[in-house]
């Protein structure tokens, strides 16, 4: 009969087969389509709404583009919990390469804020649209822009985490199969991004060489930043491991705004940026 040790180590033998399982997960499944932009205060705003912890946005490419918002802890200047109506999360939008913008509206009770809408409100988005994300603002309701993309100090989740969505104008002889994404966090200071199949304009496997990814930032409410890696396409997946990373240096105690994330070929060709590919079409 076993014994509790024994027992034990099976258990322990078997946990860790499992993590090894899921850590080989293929790249295809790595690449999340979805995309979650943290929601950070605005250095400088005069807005009475201050956002004192990062909140999130997530828009899902699923139901023409769904979006849901949390911002746990909205506070007045003196660091109280406030209660505001008629706030507002803007979108400004790019839906196959034609500008377009989203609004949902939403409600601070009690120093916190929860709200659900739509990429398609007021314009239809469909299933197959390419939808890239140019900026991200939360407004109170004289206008004043209090949110936007980004983390508070200390925050532990990331300030982005996103699918990389092809740039449908783009010059790029880089065409999509399967999608990529980016991850931005503070708390290891990294950025990594990468492709499950990159192909060229006659559906084969690309080999593009030079591809270069560029972020642009600014800390503490500071002078924007402009930082950039470059890595290579190789047989339409990106190299080392499919997941490129650079460290920008940032530090978990820092307020991090993101302006934008754009991946351009070694011709300087923007195809890929920040956004989502609808699956699924608004019921």
């Amino acid at each position: 009969m076993p014994t509790m040790t024994t027992i034990r180590r099976s258990l322990v033998a078997t946990l860790v087969a499992a993590t090894v399982l899921l850590s080989g997960a293929s790249p295809a499944r790595a690449h999340k389509q979805s995309m979650y932009l943290s929601v950070g205060p605005v250095k400088g705003s005069t807005s009475p709404l201050v956002i004192d912890k990062a909140g999130g946005l997530r828009v899902s490419q699923y139901g023409g583009g769904q979006l849901s918002l949390v911002l746990p802890a909205v506070r007045d200047a003196a660091g109280k919990k406030v209660t505001a109506s008629g706030n507002q999360i803007r979108l400004e939008l790019r839906v196959n390469g034609v500008a377009q913008s989203a609004v949902m509206p939403f409600d601070v009770t009690d120093g916190k804020a929860k709200a659900k809408g739509f990429l398609s409100n007021p314009q239809d988005i469909f299933k197959g649209d390419l939808v890239e994300v140019v900026s991200m603002g939360a407004y109170d309701s004289s206008g004043v822009r209090f949110g936007m993309i980004g983390v508070t100090p200390e925050a532990n989740h990331p300030v982005l985490r996103t699918g990389l969505v092809f740039v449908i104008d783009s010059l790029s002889p880089i065409r999509f199969s399967r999608g990529g994404d980016v991850l931005v966090r503070t708390r290891e200071g990294y950025m990594n991004s990468g492709f499950d199949k990159l192909l060229d304009a006659q559906g084969e496997k690309i080999d593009s060489p030079g591809v270069r990814v560029e972020i642009e930032y600014s800390i503490n409410g500071g002078p924007t930043q402009v930082e950039s890696y470059s890595y290579d396409i190789v047989n339409g997946r990106s190299r080392p491991g499919g997941r490129p990373h650079t460290n920008l240096g940032l530090s978990f105690d820092e307020t991090v705004e993101v302006k934008r994330v754009d991946v351009f070929d070694a011709d300087g060709n923007r195809f890929a940026t920040m956004g989502v590919k609808i699956v699924s079409p608004r019921e």
